[in-house]
């Protein structure tokens, strides 16, 4: 038997908009999509996706976000506060005084000129910056000086990009200082609101995820006064990425090629004249095809039933 040997076929933002203009009729095999058809074609399907992670598409969406905890800090601004979904992490190799800008770390790997970077102070906060040059010795130049001392020993932090901001925050944990990790509760705005002190100081142990439209507000209780946890490690469930161009592949596995185009072209047909019996078709094979993919896409785990 003989087989390609290759699992790597994909499809682009322009040929789920020509397989969904064909299945309503609207173009033939081998005619291309007008620029304003294309246009609004892309629209509907940016719109769609969007919707679509409400229906609960986000097995592969999901990430794993580090918050960088500060001293006596209750509210974090992910998609803007110094949150990622990967880092690197080293040590100071020698004591730097406070206005130090060239910095000796026990390790570089990972880090590049134009990356954020925090250093732990003494005080336990920890100063961001960015990164000016990475050099052979195992030292790193920095934009703003230390505004106090670090010692030896103390972390250093240095990442690429910032997190964006999350739809909706699955589970969370929080990691102290020696890696080890605690569950996190996660709260309700109410429940939030009914604490009497939310500056009340000591390690956290729940937090209240708010996604307002800009940014999403990750409020931490209690507040850590900064020498006993870490880092916030969030289970993040985020939307996929924008069709932007017409070469742009789907944020989506290949076997939900089938359910973007029959889903677009449901949204799309009345715009086009189809009949509404056609619709109706059309809208009830784009809903099997999102169901079909909706029940695969779930986690292959044990579900353990209890009585409370």
């Amino acid at each position: 038997m003989a087989v390609s040997g290759s699992k790597n076929f994909a499809i682009t933002r322009a040929d789920i908009i020509t397989k969904a203009l064909q299945r309503i009729g609207e173009y033939d095999q081998g005619e291309a999509a007008s620029g304003s058809s294309t246009s609004s074609c892309a629209m509907a399907l940016n719109l769609m996706v969007k919707e679509w992670a409400a229906r609960g598409i986000d097995i592969w969406l999901r990430s794993e976000v580090t918050v960088f905890i500060q001293p006596d800090t209750k509210l974090y601004a992910l998609g803007t506060a110094h949150a990622t979904t990967s880092y690197s992490e080293t040590t100071l190799s020698a004591a730097e005084a406070a206005a130090q800008t060239v910095l000796s770390v026990t390790s570089s790997t990972g880090m590049t000129a134009g990356d954020y970077v925090g250093i732990k102070l003494d005080d336990d906060s920890i100063q961001w910056t960015t990164i000016v040059s990475v050099d052979s010795s195992v030292q790193i130049t920095i934009t703003a000086a230390l505004t106090s001392a670090a010692a030896s020993g103390n972390k250093v932090y240095a990442y690429t990009t910032k997190a964006t901001r999350p739809q909706k925050i699955l589970s969370a944990f929080r990691r102290d200082v020696n890696g080890y990790d605690t569950p996190l509760a996660i709260t309700g705005s109410q429940e939030y609101q009914n604490l009497s002190d939310k500056g009340a100081s000591g390690e956290p142990t729940q937090v209240w995820y708010h996604p307002i439209l800009a940014t999403g507000s990750l409020y931490v209780w209690p507040v850590d006064p900064g020498s006993n946890c870490d880092k916030i490690i969030l289970i993040a469930q985020n939307l996929p990425d924008d069709f932007d161009a017409a070469a742009d592949n789907p944020e989506f596995p290949i076997e939900w090629g089938n359910a973007l185009i029959w889903g677009l072209a449901a949204e799309i047909a009345s715009e086009y004249g189809v009949p509404e019996r056609e619709q109706g078709r059309l809208w009830s094979t784009a809903e099997f095809k999102l169901k079909t993919m909706l029940d695969n896409d779930v986690e292959n785990a044990s579900v353990i039933f209890g009585m409370a």
